[in-house]
């Protein structure tokens, strides 16, 4: 049976087991589905974390962050959550703090505004309180990032792999942040619509995703980097349309003929009175069987039409190469606007913190001061924060496990079951990996700080395998509850 039929839907649905059939049947609503299988998801989560805040409470647990032991949503607004909180009370400092040694010390700067701005929208709009609007919020965006998500695999991998995709997302061992007031949300929903958006070439859409994604969480410039990609896949991928290529294929034929008629009458095999020249008609210098060509002197003509012929190949194929399937001006410059405001949008938020501040190291001196509990205060370098940790915890291992993982990503994104899901899925989530390797101390909110890669959940090397996607589905939501208890009584998620 060849690889053709095998991978067919009608012999899919035969070779699946009757539980993913009855799956796939059961929610075949789309949209409606995602949501069923997010709101179930939301529910787990909550219980998890709820059961874990009131035994934590019966334990006479420690609460690491102030007064979070008040009530269990105090609980899911703690940590990031908190500092949240401030912006949106009381917006940035003016003044980086600083320790007795004169050393910057964690910040609000480390946070962007959208989130914070958002919850406190709602708190005026309302008269809510933060603790009931950041997990609110928080909760919304989660549920449109898992429809979007959804949309984004589906024209890829089919319904039912796109819902599975949705599932290991929703029931992840992270998937709690959705829960909390944290902004990982309200990114992934950005990200996931741009992506979606650039699959549908709306290209203005995929700027205001961008550009808002910029001033939620960093990592925004992973968009801008695919969109490049996909200008690139376009320019060499595309061809004219059918019209304009039979217009050109005549041209090319019309030029073919001229040139063959004008090589005739030169050589002599044209017509009669051709073979023998005049008498007044003056031979070439260099004698019979040579012409005079401008700027060269003297050479053969079938040499000389050669050249000429050549060069024109080669301009049409430097042309060709260069713009590719000669997209329309107008589409082409609404790539490459919306490709630079993204990046200028993803390296303002420092200079916006130098302005504020007078400090022009604000930002990279408030993201580094959480470096200091692991590696003390080095000097940035990027793509060293990696080894750096590795290096510092498990010597020469360390590093030889960091190639390794850098290595496993790479044959992962490019095996041909990842590269079903469009180049703009591949291109983003590997540029999104390369963000996090190039600038990221690996801490323990590194496993959140994943979840954009959530599109490649929807490979066909997880979602066609039955006992795969299973033993991810019940391991991801094993995981949770040691997430949620490692990450808030014993460290920041």
């Amino acid at each position: 049976m060849s690889r053709e039929t095998i991978a067919s839907p009608s012999a899919a649905r035969l070779r699946r087991p009757a539980f993913s059939i009855g799956l796939a049947d059961r929610f075949s609503g789309s949209w409606r589905s995602v949501l069923v299988v997010y709101l179930a998801s939301r529910l787990f989560s909550t219980s998890v974390l709820f059961a874990v805040y009131e035994v934590a409470k019966l334990a006479g647990a420690t609460f690491i962050t102030p007064g979070s032991d008040r009530s269990f949503l105090d609980f899911t607004s703690s940590w990031d959550a908190d500092r949240y909180r401030t912006i949106a009370l009381h917006g940035y400092p003016s003044t980086l703090p600083t320790d007795a040694a004169g050393e910057v010390l964690p910040n609000e700067w480390a946070f962007l505004p959208v989130f914070p701005y958002l919850c406190h929208l709602l708190m005026v709009a309302t008269g809510m309180d933060f603790v009931v609007a950041a997990p609110l919020l928080a909760t919304v965006f989660g549920a449109a990032a898992a429809v979007v998500l959804h949309r984004l695999l589906v024209t890829k991998v089919g319904h039912t792999g796109a819902l599975w995709a949705v599932l290991l997302f929703c029931f992840g061992p992270m998937a709690f942040v959705m829960s909390v007031g944290y902004a990982e949300s309200l990114f992934l929903l950005l990200m996931f619509g741009g992506l979606l958006a650039m699959q549908r070439r709306n290209y203005p859409l995929v700027a205001a995703a961008g550009i808002v994604a910029s001033f939620v969480r960093p990592g925004a410039l992973a968009l801008a980097l695919a969109l490049g990609i996909h200008l690139i896949v376009r320019w060499h991928t595309e061809r004219e349309r059918p019209g304009a290529r039979t217009a050109a294929a005549s041209a090319a034929a019309a030029s073919t003929t001229s040139s063959a008629s004008t090589s005739a009458s030169i050589t002599g095999h044209g017509t009669a009175g051709a073979d023998a020249p005049s008498a007044s008609t003056p031979r070439s210098p260099g004698g019979a069987g040579t012409r005079r060509i401008a700027g060269i002197g003297t050479a053969p003509p079938a040499l000389a039409l050669a050249a000429r012929s050549s060069v024109r190949r080669a301009w049409a194929g430097l042309r060709e190469f260069v713009v590719g399937g000669r997209m329309p001006p107008r589409e082409l410059t609404t790539i490459v606007v919306a490709g630079l405001a993204m990046a200028a949008a993803g390296l303002a938020w420092p200079v916006v913190a130098h302005v504020v501040t007078g400090q022009s190291d604000a930002y990279l001196e408030t993201e580094m001061a959480w470096w200091v509990d692991y590696v003390g205060r080095p000097v940035f370098v990027p793509l060293t924060p990696w080894f750096l940790l590795a290096g510092r915890w498990l010597g020469i291992g360390g590093i030889v496990l960091v190639l390794a993982i850098i290595a496993s990503f790479t044959f992962w994104v490019t095996r041909r079951s990842t590269l079903r899901l469009g180049h703009e899925v591949v291109a983003f989530t590997a540029g999104f990996f390369a963000y996090l390797v190039a600038v990221f101390l690996p801490q323990q909110s590194l496993f959140r700080l994943l979840m954009p890669l959530s599109p490649l959940l929807g490979t066909p090397a997880i979602s066609s395998r039955p006992w795969v996607r299973r033993s991810m589905l019940l391991g991801g939501a094993a995981l949770q509850p040691v997430a949620v208890v490692f990450v808030f009584l014993f460290t920041a998620p």
